[in-house]
């Protein structure tokens, strides 16, 4: 989370008034009386000149700057002091003086959410304040740093005050919240949703960098990418207490790759048809002719495929066609890293049917030439699928709105699961790992130049 230095010079600025203190001391001492010693007394020659002290102390625009965890506040102030009425014989004597005050100021987050910072203010006289009266040099240092050190302590704590009242707990809150939400990646071919559900906060430093003050949080969250409908937004929960952060675990993406039954079935139906139109040589039974019907295709309990057959099979010494449906079973596999699904272990299903016309439909279903045909219709290349949907995610990723804050998100490390057949299709999970940040994007003022 990023926070203009901007926005906290305008907390600051609140901390400490323009005018800081005026001055007004008639019938002060400004020239003590010259005196000479005679003996063991020491004679008065002149009489002490008086005068009015007049000023003001004002300040000037406070900035904040900063390099890697600290912050340095610098204050300029500028005093313009008057003697007035010297001795009745001068009317007055004015001088300026310049002084900066700067801190050196280390924030934190406390586990309240609010911002802290251990604050020790010091100046530093550029022109000290003094004026000439009748070829004496009188010096107002003094007089100036006794007001000066009540002003500088009250505004050390006032500074410390203001800076508790930056609303980054506000702001987190909000970001706890937004964060339970539901994201277009892609509308369609095919629609893809990030879904978010945040497990945890936690506070991980503060840097400066430029014109920002960086608040690195660690935001733990299930990133989940849903290819098809939309999926339901996640229930927020209540901001956890915020703790020091581990060690950050970056972003991580669960995608799943699709290849629904429904496609499949089209693919294998077209398959078997090219089977069928050449005929089948089926061992003990010669060349039969066959024509498949509706193929029947779902995952099952134990992660398998079952492939249900509607064929009509006539062989060469039948009068009448057999017909009825097959059922058969596979195995999808898939090697390390790999888009390409594979097809194993095409066999019969041996659940039993108490059908007597099935032993052909059997024979021709067990033949080489059907189970290759399966094998290669059912096998999925998910290669160009899978590089479609990362360039897409990877675009989307770079900009998610949530809320006032901004997500980009960089993938880098990319693995694959093994398939699974489950009840929509065949799935094919990917896990992404990579970097994200979270910016607070609403503008605030400039800081004037």
């Amino acid at each position: 989370m990023r926070l203009p230095l901007a926005l906290l010079e305008q907390t600051v600025e609140g901390a400490v008034p323009t005018i800081l203190w005026t001055i007004d001391e008639p019938g002060r001492v400004c020239v003590p009386a010259a005196r000479m010693k005679l003996f063991a007394a020491r004679l008065k020659m002149t009489p002490d000149i008086r005068c009015r002290i007049v000023g003001t102390v004002t300040r000037g625009q406070i900035r904040l700057a900063g390099k890697g965890d600290r912050l340095q506040l610098v204050m300029p102030l500028s005093a313009v002091i008057t003697a007035r009425d010297i001795g009745g014989i001068i009317a007055q004597e004015t001088a300026t003086a310049n002084a900066m005050v700067t801190a050196d100021l280390q924030p934190a987050l406390a586990a309240d959410g609010r911002l802290t910072a251990r604050i020790g203010l010091s100046y530093d006289w550029q022109q000290e304040p003094s004026v000439t009266v009748m070829g004496q040099s009188i010096s107002l240092t003094s007089k100036a740093e006794e007001r000066l050190a009540p002003v500088l302590a009250k505004a050390q704590i006032d500074l410390a005050q203001r800076l508790s009242q930056v609303t980054v707990r506000n702001k987190l809150e909000a970001l706890w919240r937004t964060g339970f939400t539901v994201e277009s990646l892609n509308r369609s071919n095919p629609p893809t949703w990030l879904r978010l559900t945040p497990q945890g906060l936690g506070f991980g430093g503060i840097a400066i960098e430029g014109e920002d003050m960086r608040i690195d949080m660690v935001f733990n969250a299930l990133a989940e990418v849903h290819l098809g409908a939309q999926p339901a937004r996640p229930q927020p929960t209540p901001l956890p207490p915020i703790a020091a952060a581990g060690p950050a675990r970056g972003l991580i993406l669960n995608v799943a790759l699709l290849s629904d039954y429904a496609t499949l079935q089209k693919v294998t139906a077209k398959a078997l048809a090219k089977v069928a139109a050449r005929g089948i040589e089926v061992p003990e039974y010669g060349r039969v002719k066959v024509r498949f019907g509706r193929t029947i295709l779902y995952g099952t309990s134990n992660g398998q495929l079952a492939l249900g057959l509607d064929l009509v099979a006539k062989g060469p010494r039948q009068f009448v066609n057999t017909h009825g449906r097959v059922w058969l079973t596979a195995r999808a596999q898939t090697t390390a890293n790999s888009e390409r699904v594979l097809i194993r272990d095409v066999r019969l299903f041996t659940g039993g049917t108490k059908n007597q016309q099935l032993p052909l439909l059997v024979a021709v279903a067990q033949t080489e030439t059907v189970r290759a045909a399966l094998a290669d219709a059912l096998a999925q290349d998910f290669t160009r699928d899978y590089a479609r949907l990362r360039t897409k995610i990877d675009k989307a990723l770079l900009a998610v709105p949530l809320g006032d804050f901004r997500l980009s998100a960089q993938l880098s490390d990319v693995r694959h699961g093994e398939v699974l057949a489950l009840g929509q299709g065949l799935y094919m999970p990917v896990t992404a790992a990579g970097s994200a940040r979270l910016d607070y994007a609403r503008k605030v003022q400039g800081r004037p130049r």
